[in-house]
């Protein structure tokens, strides 16, 4: 991709967030005065760096030290963690949340003993993207299961969560089929998701990555549980932001678990860091959707808190020997994507 026209692309997504910011502005509804209603009270600003430095940080590192592991690369825990937040950086820096990724696998590739293709190391920050949303949904279906009465009477979250659970099972129908035994070179999944059909690409580089996990099934259900449990700390703070921002009479925390992920699901769209803009609308309107107050203003500190601290990852990122340019990350990127 051309220079000229990377830099239309991100021009454009920039206008396209500042539209959506401009809107949800001028029609009410989003206050940024709301954020001096969490940075007056400690107890909020200490709950959301308690949240990234566990759920993201700790938890995510571990997860993708996993899957490093499962794929025989060469990374300890602690360097794992590292360039985590290494990579939270480039993804909040950079327009598109995609130079975070490239970053982590550059530098995992450098740290390999012996040379090596940069496939393995890319394929373990893809399952990374991908353990994290099925762990998304199926948090959802769990988390629902403590209001499943009240959820169900009420046709809308009743609705939502049938998706959620056709989500959910599908991903475990998948996983089931990438798992089962084929003779080599006889794999009929492989050879149908070959065929130049939509979406059948990226399917067949998903199935891919996991097959080279066949072997290990007990690193993807540990990558898939920690996932669960990360996303479960984001649903129970989104739950407390709400509470202090309109009271628990008037925010059912509950009412969450049906419509969280398909918010969150929203944000992966690569037009901002966070998936701010859009992330701002999807949670508006899910809100609204289950009779939820203030969508766009809990999203917006929600997603602000963790943005905020994920530039952090710069002082490590200082630390690092050989640092990565701009243009590093530009190549590497289009030759991953193809």
């Amino acid at each position: 991709m051309g220079i000229r026209k990377s830099w239309i692309i991100n021009v454009l997504k920039i206008l396209v967030v500042a539209s959506l910011l401009a809107w949800m502005l001028t029609t009410g509804k989003l206050s940024f005065a709301e954020m001096s209603v969490i940075l007056d009270r400690p107890d909020a600003m200490l709950a959301g760096f308690a949240v990234w430095f566990f759920g993201p940080v700790l938890l995510g590192s571990w997860r993708w030290w996993l899957l490093l592991r499962g794929a025989d690369l060469d990374c300890s825990y602690f360097r794992a963690l590292k360039l985590q937040l290494i990579g939270f950086f480039f993804n909040t820096a950079m327009p598109g949340a995609v130079g975070g990724d490239i970053v982590k696998a550059i530098y995992i590739v450098r740290d390999q003993p012996t040379r090596m293709r940069k496939t393995p190391a890319m394929l373990t920050v893809l399952l990374d993207r991908i353990l994290g949303l099925i762990g998304l949904f199926v948090m959802g279906v769990v988390a629902a299961a403590s209001s499943y009465e009240k959820l169900v009477s009420n046709p809308v979250t009743g609705q939502l969560l049938i998706g959620l659970a056709i989500v959910v099972v599908l991903s475990l129908a998948f996983l089931g089929v990438v798992f089962m035994p084929h003779p080599d070179g006889r794999d009929p999944f492989e050879r149908l998701l070959s065929l130049k059909m939509p979406g059948f690409k990226l399917l067949r580089g998903i199935y891919d990555a996991l097959r080279a996990y066949k072997h290990r099934p007990l690193t993807i259900f540990a990558t898939i549980s920690i996932s669960v449990v990360i996303q479960l700390i984001f649903l129970v703070y989104m739950g407390f932001i709400g509470r202090i921002l309109y009271g628990s009479q008037n925010f059912d925390a509950a009412l969450l678990a049906p419509i969280f992920p398909f918010g969150t699901l929203a944000t992966a769209i690569p037009l901002a860091p966070g998936g701010l803009g859009v992330g701002h609308a999807a949670f508006d309107k899910l809100f609204h959707l289950v009779g939820l107050p203030g969508g766009a203003n809990v999203f917006n500190i929600y997603v602000l808190s963790q943005l905020i601290l994920n530039l952090l990852g710069f002082i490590p990122y200082l630390s690092v020997k050989s640092k990565i340019s701009q243009n590093q990350i530009s190549i590497e990127s289009s030759e991953a994507l193809g």
